[in-house]
C-alpha cells in the first residue's frame, strides 16, 4: 500500500479505526471487552506484527482511548512499547516513507507518548446504549422507498436540506430483508436483497417475480428515524422460502463474495445504513446497465427474479 503521510490518521485504516472505536465505545461493556471487540474486528492487523497496519492499530487505539478518557493499561503500554522500540517508524521506512517524513512522524509519536504516559489511570464515565436497538424491519417483507433519478432521500443531511432543495420523486427502489440480528446483543442490523432496477410505480407483491434483478447487499442499519426520513413503506410479506434463500446465497470459497449473514458486526458497528444501497453507485442500473443496453450477470449475489426464492 505504501506510506500515506506522517500523521497518525493519514491512512484509510487509521481513519476507519477512529470511527470504529467511537461506535464500539457506545456499547455498555468494560474496557477489556471493548478492546476484545476491536481486536476481533481487525484480528489479523491487531495480532500480526508483520502486518503493515499493526502498529497503526495499537497507536490509534491508545490515542483514541486517551482522547476519550478511557483507561486501559495494556493498550497504553503496548502503544508506548511500539514507540520506544521504533516499530512504527521501521514499518514506515519499509513502506517507502522518506527519511524527512519519518523524522516528522517520530516527533508526532513522541508527543503521543508523552500524552499516554500522563493519561489518568481510571476511565471517565461515558454515555452508552441502555437497551438493545429495535429491529425496525422484518424478514420476508417487501419494502420500497421513493427515489429521484434512482436516489433516495438522504437521512443524514441537515434537517432543512430538502426545504432548500425541493425533492420530487420519479420512481421507487425496493428491497426485502433476508436476515437480521443484533451485533453483540445490542446493535441492530438487517441484510437486504436489493432490487437493482428502479420502477416508476409503487411496487406490488404480485410483481415480485418480474425480471428486475436483485442483489444481496451487506448488512445495514435502519433506525426508525431513517425509515421515516427515507419514506420507506412496507408493501407486504412475500412467501419466501428461507431454506432456498440460504442455499442460493451460501458462503462462497472465493474471497470478497457477500453471503447471507456476512459481516453483520462490521455493518452494525460502523452504522452503515440502508440508505447506502438505495442510492446510485458505479454499478447502479441507470449508470452502468441502462445507458449501455446491458443486463447483469447472475452469480453468487445477483439474481434475475425473486421467483426462485418464493414458495
Amino acid at each position: 500500500m505504501g506510506a500515506w503521510g506522517v500523521g497518525l490518521y493519514s491512512s484509510d485504516m487509521a481513519a476507519d479505526m477512529r470511527a470504529t472505536i467511537k461506535s464500539v465505545l457506545r456499547l455498555p461493556f468494560d474496557e477489556n471487552r471493548v478492546v476484545q471487540i476491536l481486536r476481533e474486528c481487525e484480528s489479523r492487523t491487531a495480532d500480526d506484527p508483520n502486518d503493515e497496519d499493526h502498529t497503526t492499530f495499537w497507536l490509534v487505539l491508545a490515542d483514541q482511548f486517551e482522547k476519550r478518557g478511557v483507561a486501559h493499561a495494556p493498550a497504553r503500554e503496548r502503544a508506548i512499547a511500539i514507540i520506544d522500540r521504533g516499530d512504527d517508524l521501521a514499518m514506515m521506512e519499509r513502506l517507502g516513507m522518506k527519511p524527512a517524513d519519518v523524522r516528522k512522524r517520530g516527533a508526532k509519536l513522541a508527543e503521543l507518548r508523552a500524552r499516554l504516559a500522563a493519561a489518568p489511570q481510571v476511565s471517565k464515565p461515558r454515555s452508552t446504549i441502555k437497551a438493545p436497538q429495535p429491529l425496525v424491519l422484518e424478514v420476508g417483507v417487501l419494502y420500497a422507498c421513493p427515489v429521484q433519478r434512482s436516489s433516495c432521500l438522504t437521512p443524514y443531511l441537515r434537517d432543512n436540506y430538502y426545504a432548500d432543495t425541493p425533492w420530487v420523486p420519479d420512481g421507487w427502489r425496493q428491497f426485502v430483508i433476508l436476515d437480521q440480528g443484533r451485533a453483540f446483543d445490542y446493535l441492530a442490523w438487517h441484510q437486504p436483497l436489493v432490487c437493482k432496477k428502479p420502477v416508476k410505480q409503487k411496487p406490488r407483491l404480485f410483481d415480485a417475480g418480474d425480471d428486475l434483478w436483485w442483489e444481496l447487499d451487506t448488512p445495514k442499519t435502519c433506525p426508525q428515524r431513517y425509515y421515516d426520513c427515507m419514506r420507506i413503506e412496507a408493501i407486504g410479506r412475500l412467501p419466501i422460502d428461507m431454506e432456498k434463500a440460504r442455499a442460493r446465497f451460501a458462503k462462497q470459497s472465493r474471497p470478497g463474495i457477500v453471503y447471507l449473514g456476512w459481516s453483520a458486526h462490521w455493518g452494525a458497528i460502523n452504522d452503515i445504513t440502508i440508505a447506502d444501497c438505495m442510492n446510485p453507485s458505479s454499478h447502479d442500473w441507470h449508470l452502468r446497465y441502462e445507458p449501455k443496453g446491458l443486463v447483469p450477470d447472475e452469480g453468487p449475489t445477483m439474481m434475475r427474479s425473486l421467483g426462485e426464492l418464493l414458495t
